[in-house]
């Protein structure tokens, strides 16, 4: 294994500003914009969690835009 390559049981659940979700190494640091989002086990479990939670995939700012057109 090259000491570069993250362990693949130590990944965090990340989501961004626009409610997009990814996956990322545990032991790097979060890049700007993105937050960590309460999940965290292997990379697989961390995108079975996205699978699961992630049932709108568009970003929030067309979310929000589309819903308030909807109450005029």
């Amino acid at each position: 294994m090259d000491n570069l390559e993250p362990r693949d049981d130590l990944w965090i659940v990340v989501i961004d500003t626009e409610h997009h979700y990814s996956v990322w190494p545990q032991d790097k640091r979060i890049p700007v914009s993105w937050k960590a989002a309460g999940f965290a086990g292997s990379r697989q479990e961390c995108l079975a969690h996205i699978r699961d939670v992630w049932t709108d995939p568009r970003p929030l700012s067309l979310r929000s835009a589309m819903a308030g057109d909807a109450r005029l």
